[in-house]
């Protein structure tokens, strides 16, 4: 499962159907992240040689371990490439736990990245992983610690907007209880899904905006409130529409990384806006990319 991660706004979303973030989430959400072209956003690299990007995140709730390794394209490049393009598919790709256990990833051509069971190699609470991928001789390391705690109390709230009717927008209040004592970087996304009669399922993003993201800095311990924002259809339905839930604890800088790459998407295109440098911890010669660990978790409620 990857973040989320995550209900981004139509516009976001547009660009990120061609993206590799499944966030997690998640920012996975499931966090965060799927399907994705890696771009560079950060000014001083753009005149650099093309980059190897790895990105991998960990969770003891994947049932599959993944790590994407491509090559960078500039947002300043037009021309129109795919996933698959940018995919480098003759890496070596090997995670390692702390005590030496390990396990090798292939490659996928379905989901262009380097996968194995997570049953191979248990995800653990409070573990340190290690990632080694050789590229064309040339060797990557790096990495993450799983967060010990995930997200365990969430209240929630629906209303409806002023003048929505029947069917229309609906706000989702929710307030997440800060996992204690200790610094928090969490992802929130989840869907709604409608169960029509006649026309299937439709399955849609829930808008967060900006408050996808959050932490506890200068409020630890206390009550983390967020507002989003979906749509009730007309069309007739079988059951109740139902909201997936997914929130994610991130490590610090798979959470600055997600919350650069959606700054920036959000503000493709504005010449006023200075795009936010993505943080690396990626070992290796043009190196660059994130491979973190998060916690995930999911809730499902009536949508009405």
């Amino acid at each position: 499962m990857k973040p989320v991660l995550l209900g981004l706004s139509k516009k976001t979303l547009k660009k990120q159907q061609m993206r590799y973030f499944n966030f997690l989430v998640l920012m996975t959400l499931s966090i965060v992240c799927s399907n994705c072209e890696t771009n560079i956003d950060a000014s001083d690299l753009l005149d650099q040689q093309q980059l190897v990007v790895i990105n991998g995140y960990l969770s003891p709730q994947d049932t599959l371990l993944k790590v994407q390794i491509s090559k960078s394209k500039s947002r300043a490049d037009s021309r129109e490439t795919t996933i698959e393009d940018l995919a480098i598919k003759n890496a070596i790709v090997v995670i390692k736990d702390e005590n030496d256990n390990e396990v090798s990833l292939t490659y996928s051509s379905v989901s262009f990245s380097y996968e194995a069971p997570a049953n191979d190699l248990p995800i653990l609470a409070g573990n340190t992983y290690f990632l080694t991928a050789m590229v064309d001789g040339n060797e990557y390391k790096s990495s993450c610690m799983i967060p010990v705690n995930k997200v365990q109390n969430i209240e929630s709230d629906i209303k409806d907007e002023p003048g929505g009717g029947e069917f229309g927008r609906r706000i989702l209040n929710l307030k997440i209880e800060d996992i204690k004592d200790e610094r928090n970087f969490y992802i929130t996304g989840g869907t709604i899904t409608h169960n029509f009669i006649d026309d299937g399922i439709s399955v849609r993003d829930l808008d967060f905006d900006f408050e996808h993201f959050a932490t506890d800095s200068n409020r630890e311990n206390a009550i983390i409130a967020l507002e989003g924002f979906f749509t009730i259809l007309s069309n007739p339905v079988s059951e109740t529409p139902k909201i997936n839930l997914k929130i994610t604890n991130n490590e610090q800088i798979l959470y600055d990384a997600l919350r650069a790459d959606f700054f920036n998407d959000y503000n493709d295109g504005d010449p006023f806006f200075e795009p936010i440098i993505a943080p690396t911890n990626i070992e290796g010669e043009n190196g660059f990319g994130v491979f973190a660990g998060y916690q995930i978790t999911e809730i499902e409620i009536d949508a009405m």
